[in-house]
């Protein structure tokens, strides 16, 4: 994986290069890159020199090597879809409706139509997929594939991996959607050159991922960190749908800015897959001055610079990339957050660890997806 990795990120690149890249030896480099070369995953480009001697060999990705797929539903009800090749490069872009429904299992069943569209409609044949990658806003078990549980469906186990796969003939890897997001961001993003950073995601939800050592980090039953569960008022605190007191989620996420908010109000909750819409018109009413919720957007901003303190005071990493809505990025609420890290994280790796925000990317799902399976693909290699 990481004679790939260092290759994609400089190629062309002759072998003797890779050696300076990758700290490996001249020998091992080339009995690496001959087999990715006879496996198809690498090819051999021969450069002219003007001198004497053999003409200098480059390496590159072979962006026929593999073909992947990645999808992945969206708060609004729309399905994503984007296939790539193994340079990571954007070979066609699907869109579908979604309509609601009450089973993991008719979910998938959706998934599967849409897939079987998408294909239809490309030109790479469907038996060059190699493989196709998902990811699914819940608790997930990315080794198995197994769905446990989506907050608005009724709950698992399901094996929705093997549901979608087994019907569409191509092997299928599933994943939470925040650790999808990471892995855009590993390839194609702010984090691209970072090999141990965290990603976090505000959205209906909070999602917190882990790049370790240029690897994704998940926990022992392949699951995703719940960063949203972790306690920032654990005694007092409001309850949260997981059953608990206090969670970051009760405070700081979309869904619960808005049930905050519209109990401050006095108006109905919007349903779960127009929430983020209401939210946009909500923040431009507070920005016009119709509507006052400042005290939650301060309370929720505070909140977070306290989780993302202890996350930084316990796991020391190089960077942290926050995705959020529009309101994350607002310079008063910044200021809140910033002087609640500052007060709380200890002093020697606050200032050793950079931060960036972002405005959330939904179309960054789907190359998430498909960076699943790179990954795979260079880890095997």
């Amino acid at each position: 994986m990481l004679v790939l990795k260092k290759l994609r990120a400089s190629e062309p690149v002759a072998r003797t290069d890779l050696v300076g890249l990758t700290g490996l030896t001249g020998g091992t480099i080339t009995a690496i890159t001959a087999d990715l070369v006879r496996r198809g995953i690498v090819i051999e480009e021969k450069v002219a020199t003007s001198g004497p001697g053999r003409p200098r060999v480059n390496l590159r990705i072979n962006p026929q090597g593999r073909y992947v797929v990645g999808t992945t539903p969206t708060n609004e009800g729309e399905l994503l879809t984007e296939i790539v090749n193994l340079r990571g490069e954007s070979l066609g872009f699907a869109k579908a409706a979604l309509t609601r429904d009450t089973t993991i299992e008719g979910l998938a069943r959706q998934f599967i139509t849409a897939l079987e569209q998408a294909l239809a409609e490309w030109d790479v044949p469907r038996e060059e997929i190699y493989r196709i990658g998902i990811g699914i806003p819940g608790i997930v078990n990315n080794r198995t594939g197994i769905v446990e549980h989506i907050i608005s469906l009724e709950s698992g186990p399901v094996d929705f991996g093997g549901i979608v796969g087994g019907a569409l003939g191509v092997a299928t890897l599933i994943d939470n959607s925040t650790n999808l997001l990471a892995r855009a961001e590993h390839w194609y993003g702010a984090a691209a050159h970072a090999d141990d950073f965290t990603l976090i995601n505000i959205d209906l939800g909070i999602g917190a991922a882990l790049y370790r050592g240029g690897q994704l980090v998940t926990g022992v039953h392949g699951m995703a960190a719940e960063f949203g569960h972790t306690k920032v008022v654990p005694d007092a605190g409001r309850a949260c749908y997981c059953g608990g007191i206090g969670c970051l989620q009760a405070y700081c996420s979309v869904q619960s800015i808005m049930e905050q908010s519209c109990a401050q109000l006095g108006r109905p909750l919007p349903d779960f897959d127009r929430m983020n819409a209401a939210f946009d018109g909500l923040m431009a009413e507070q920005a016009a001055g119709r509507i006052d919720i400042a005290p939650i957007l301060e309370q929720a901003s505070h909140y977070l610079g306290v989780a993302v303190a202890n996350h930084i005071t316990m796991q020391d990493p190089e960077a942290v990339v926050i995705l959020g809505p529009k309101f994350a990025m607002i310079d008063e609420l910044r200021s809140i957050f910033f002087d609640a890290l500052e007060r709380n994280t200890f002093p020697a790796l606050r200032r050793r660890t950079r931060l960036h925000f972002q405005l959330g990317d939904k179309s960054a799902y789907a190359r998430g997806a498909a960076a699943m399976v790179l990954e795979q693909i260079y880890r095997c290699s």
